[in-house]
């Protein structure tokens, strides 16, 4: 037994493992034996001469498929099915095939024997032709093999179970054996295909794809009862929900609100195209054992790919994408929902019936997923309960895919409270619908969370890497080729600014931020000596005063100081969703209460956005309509926090000792990384407060050494000028002689590049 392998396997006295024999195993035996022992071995397992020989002629002198009817049936016939394994190896050692008996009892030929990972899910089968969670049977694959009668069918099969070209050559060349037609490539193939689709799938998808190849007649003989897909359709959910009609309802909720992404916030009527997407998405690459490895691999179709790449040959059940702020996983999730509306042709989501997109930014910790997907998906459906949505969901795992988008946007996910969490969480940790796939968007402090017991071999890990330079660049090309410039501005000189400018360009490989980028640039509004995040979107809100003055059809514009007024009032209300149990970033007239005037003009700025929806039901209110507001990006709700923390310290600072900031710092020291943002933008507001800043991170026991100094160095990015005392605060951090920075940003580079010479050495990236 190597050390590859997790579980350990019952043996008897003479070592072989006591487990029933299974047909693929003695299928790939037939195969090793050939056809100069045939006789022998049949008249040790009690055949006569005359049938063996029988039985050569029934399969047209095909020795080895005539040897794996025999085998089969011995080992059906068998009183003792775990005694099997080792009386075979013992005839076959008599005949000096000694390999292949030891092989056998090893139990070598049993499929993904080094996948420790496969052997620790997936429960042995207990009985000859029994597939474990009642998928399909070896015997299923053995028969409806040898039905396919031509190459042309083998062929027109693979392709619609998704094999590519190179793939089913090579099964149909296996078929034809020293000028022998056999089925063995086609049984390969529907072998390789049964081990990458979850077990409750494959009935329902091995017949469509015999329908889908023209092999109606196949389908209807080896999967006589199994629902197709238009039986499926018409499944029901609830008493007045059928699949089909809960799929128009989907469709109909993801193209009128979740795919509609705006693109540029001064202008309500430009949605973002997703056709001309340029996201790259890579994947982490696993080795056998299912751990990542430090290597990445970019996914060609980007975000088309991602719930059609297999990993070690199979589709993964749990899909963990990352990525920074703003770099597109909101977009990338809504591009998925889309292809899976249109039936995006050859995507994974193409006969996927039912696909249920979940934002945590609509839950708290006690939603369940069912009351999640109620309340957002299909709300207008009475008689639909979320107990009941998820007793379908659980039976119908097969059917279902479920993306969870934002996690770091959910509170259930720190809470304390676990015996009252919610089941969304035991979905996330493959406790609940282990078989319905999943995918999960979040930024990448989250990560760490996905590294506990199994979770690292169950999920496949992606990563939105959001513009390369090369795509910016020509995104860049393309806006100053397509516009006309009043200030003569030209692709090739914000180019030059964003090589020398490392934060803004980081920004820019968000579509988004690019696009307004450009738009600063080409009107003259982005200075050359801007070089923070903070002080880009400073420059961001002044642009869209801008617009929003040539757009007012009054002479009511809005000037500077009015601007500065309206972001700390948004700030106020940024802040308090932010520190919020719930971490809200979805607001409602009733928080802007207090200053519904500014919540007027922050719309006309198109700072906010809101959306007015129509509603069958609300509870305990007769109102027939929903509103709920939003900035634009979650990272200019931290933007207006920072600034109004900055500007409430700032001004307490003097008179009380304990400021805003203090207080504030004090009560997320124990997740302070769920704030990097807010208190980099309150940093970059004031010098003087990211030394406060600073000095709270020093004393913070909840960090350890590496990721204090890099949360300290994040700071330090956003200001300018700060000197000595940043040297002296760093020089308090760094305590060893070398200090490893794990995961270092973009933004600790930068930090670090703003160094002394002699503290730059003390630290290491890793």
């Amino acid at each position: 037994m190597t050390s590859l392998i997790c579980i350990q396997r019952p043996t008897d006295i003479h070592g072989s493992i006591m487990e029933p024999l299974q047909e693929i195993e003695l299928i790939s035996l037939a195969e090793d034996i050939g056809p100069g022992k045939y006789s022998k071995l049949c008249n040790a397992l009690g055949y006569t001469y005359a049938v063996s020989q029988s039985h050569i002629v029934k399969h047209l002198n095909n020795v080895n498929e005539a040897l794996v009817e025999l085998l089969i049936k011995w080992n059906n016939n068998q009183a003792d099915s775990t005694q099997t394994r080792s009386i075979l190896a013992s005839k076959l050692h008599e005949l000096r095939l000694r390999d292949l008996g030891d092989r056998l009892s090893e139990g070598k030929y049993l499929p993904n024997q080094h996948d420790s990972h496969e052997h620790k899910k997936t429960p042995v089968q207990t009985s000859p032709g029994i597939a474990a969670h009642g998928g399909i049977v070896d015997d299923l694959v053995f028969k409806l093999a040898e039905d396919i009668e031509t190459g042309e069918q083998t062929q027109a099969l693979g392709r619609t179970l998704g094999f590519k070209v190179a793939a089913i050559n090579r099964y149909t060349e296996t078929n034809r054996i020293e000028g022998r037609v056999t089925c063995k490539g086609t049984r390969e193939m529907l072998f390789d295909w049964r081990q990458t689709v979850v077990p409750c799938d494959q009935h329902v998808k091995l017949k469509q794809a015999l329908i889908d190849a023209k092999l109606v007649m196949l389908g209807d003989k080896h999967l006589k009862g199994t629902p197709s897909y238009q039986d499926i359709y018409s499944e029901k959910i609830s008493e007045s929900l059928t699949v089909q009609q809960c799929r128009e309802k989907l469709e109909s909720r993801y193209i009128n609100q979740l795919c509609k992404i705006q693109m540029k916030p001064w202008d309500h009527n430009d949605y973002a195209e997703f056709e001309d997407m340029h996201t790259v998405v890579t994947m982490v690459q696993k080795d056998a054992h299912g751990k990542d490895k430090k290597k990445k691999e970019i996914l060609q179709g980007s975000v088309a790919d991602i719930f059609s790449t297999k990993v070690n040959g199979r589709l993964p059940a749990r899909i963990l994408i990352s990525a920074p702020a703003g770099r597109g996983k909101t977009t990338a999730v809504a591009k998925m929902a889309y292809d899976w509306v249109h039936r995006e042709r050859g995507s994974a989501l193409e006969h996927l019936p039912l696909l249920f997109v979940v934002k945590f930014r609509n839950t708290n910790q006690l939603t369940s997923i069912g009351e999640a997907i109620k309340s957002q998906l299909l709300s207008d459906v009475d008689d639909l309960t979320p107990e009941g949505l998820e007793s379908f969901i659980r039976k119908n795992q097969g059917i279902c895919h479920i993306i969870l988008d934002g996690l770091d946007e959910y509170a259930g996910i720190t809470s304390s409270k676990r015996s009252s969490e919610s089941n969304i969480v035991s979905v996330i940790r493959w406790e609940e619908f282990p078989d319905c796939r999943v995918l999960v968007t979040t930024r990448p402090h989250l990560e760490n969370f996905f590294n506990q017991a199994e979770l690292p071999r169950v999920y496949t890990k992606m990563w939105i890497e959001g513009f390369s330079q090369g795509s910016s660049r020509e995104y860049i090309d393309k806006f100053f080729a397509s516009t006309s410039n009043p200030c003569g501005a030209n692709g090739h000189g914000l180019k030059v600014y964003l090589d020398k400018q490392p934060l803004i360009n980081e920004l820019a490989k968000t579509p988004l931020f690019c696009l307004m980028v450009c738009h600063l640039w080409s009107e003259g509004l982005l200075n050359t000596e801007i070089a923070t995040q903070t002080e880009l979107l400073d420059s961001v809100n002044d642009f869209l005063m801008h617009h929003a003055n040539a757009r007012a059809t009054s002479t009511d514009n809005i000037t500077e100081e009015e601007l500065i007024k309206i972001i700390l009032k948004l700030g106020k209300v940024a802040l308090a969703g932010l520190i919020d149990d719930s971490k809200k970033i979805v607001f409602t007239p009733h928080d802007f209460r207090r200053v519904p005037a500014i919540l007027d003009r922050a719309c006309e700025l198109g700072i906010l956005s809101n959306m007015t929806i129509a509603t069958t039901r609300l509870p305990r209110s007769h109102k027939t309509t929903s509103t709920t507001i939003e900035f634009y990006h979650k990272l200019v709700q931290e933007h207006s926090a920072g600034k109004y923390l900055a500007a409430k310290t700032k001004k307490y600072m003097l008179r009380l000792k304990i400021s805003k900031l203090d207080r504030l710092l004090h009560n997320i020291k124990a997740n302070i990384g769920d704030y990097e943002n807010l208190i980099r933008f309150a940093a970059g507001t004031d010098n003087g407060l990211c030394i406060r800043i600073m000095e709270a991170l020093l004393s913070n026991r909840f960090l350890d050494e590496s990721e204090r100094y890099r949360i300290l160095l994040d700071c330090s990015s956003e200001t300018k000028s700060t000197g000595g005392n940043v040297s002296s605060l760093v020089q308090r951090c760094v305590t060893a002689q070398r200090n490893v920075l794990k995961s270092p940003t973009v933004y600790t580079v930068v930090g670090m590049q703003n160094l002394p010479m002699e503290l730059k050495h003390k630290g290491t990236a890793f």
